[in-house]
């Protein structure tokens, strides 16, 4: 609640430009998803404290509650600040705002649906909706622009890119799922895909793209250990994907010998970003050590951009 009173302080920059952006849209749906999600929880803590067995959620409210989760709360949030940042960085061309708007409307049906029980009928929403906001953010088209690649790997881009693909990857597995699954192998895979193949391969992306621009205008400590973190969680997430299905589902047995593995290449990629970002903030000098901090993260994202 203290959030949405400070944001409801907020003005528009230019007050004579109509409406809110697309991007804006999309950000306010994602926080609507959180609120749900937090609502969501704390009945479902409730629930298991009174009347439960144990401390774990039913399975069918479980699944439920990672769907609202996952691409009410997640998924529109990411494609908010896409649609905020991507053309600047990847140097992609004009957002398509109405494509946009329809992503966000077919995705809040799907979750719906989802939270409904309904969840066959969600996957296809959800594969619908994914698509249309690649097709809305332009990701996989070619760019505009050259993409703004310094100061970090040259495979940013790349990796952005994949990071979507993982999103489409964990929209068709959960229509499989929907039809297949009977061990719940498909459902987590479907699942770690969305978690660890677009959420954490975004954030490994972007956010070693802009945190040393909002920590004193500092340069990322190493470009190189930013490409194997982003190597290694996608190495761990591809297979952690395919051997869950695999395994769970006893279609071979091998597969349950690489799970652990698996984790153990996303933990190493994840740390690569942990000590990347913390060696950034302890020994890369600030650019505004001497100078008062007064600007922005507009201000902020702006002067990265260029440097």
């Amino acid at each position: 609640m203290i959030f949405y009173r400070v944001i409801s302080q907020h003005r528009p920059q230019h007050p004579a430009k109509p409406g809110l952006d697309p991007w804006v849209w999309a950000v306010l749906t994602a926080t609507i998803g959180f609120l749900a999600v937090v609502g969501t929880n704390a009945a479902g803590n409730f629930y298991v404290s009174l009347r439960g067995d144990s401390p774990a959620f039913p399975h069918r409210f479980d699944q439920r509650y990672l769907a609202l989760m996952g691409w009410g709360f997640l998924v529109p949030f990411v494609w908010g600040f896409s649609a905020k940042w991507l053309r600047v960085f990847l140097g992609l061309k004009s957002l398509g705002t109405g494509v946009l708007a329809s992503a966000l409307a077919v995705n809040g049906m799907g979750v719906v649906l989802a939270v409904a029980g309904q969840l066959a009928l969600a996957t296809w929403l959800f594969v619908a909706s994914t698509t249309l906001a690649i097709v809305a953010i332009r990701v996989f088209e070619p760019s505009d622009q050259p993409a703004k690649t310094k100061g970090v790997h040259a495979s940013f881009p790349f990796f952005v890119r994949v990071a979507y693909g993982w999103l489409l990857v964990a929209a068709f597995l959960g229509v499989g799922a929907s039809i297949w699954d009977t061990s719940g192998g498909i459902w987590g895979a479907s699942r770690h895909a969305l978690t660890v193949g677009f959420i954490s391969v975004m954030v490994l992306s972007i956010g070693q793209r802009i945190l040393p621009a909002f920590a004193g205008m500092r340069l990322l400590w190493s470009t190189k250990l930013m490409f194997v973190g982003l190597l290694l969680l996608n190495i761990g997430c591809a297979l952690r994907v395919s051997c869950e299905v695999l395994a769970y589902q006893g279609y071979a047995g091998w597969a349950w010998s690489v799970l652990p593995g698996s984790a153990l290449l996303e933990l190493a990629g994840l740390t690569a970003f942990a000590v990347n970002i913390l060696a950034t903030f302890i020994l890369q000098p600030s650019h505004v050590a001497n100078q008062p901090v007064v600007l922005g993260i507009p201000e902020l994202l702006a002067e990265g951009v260029r440097r």
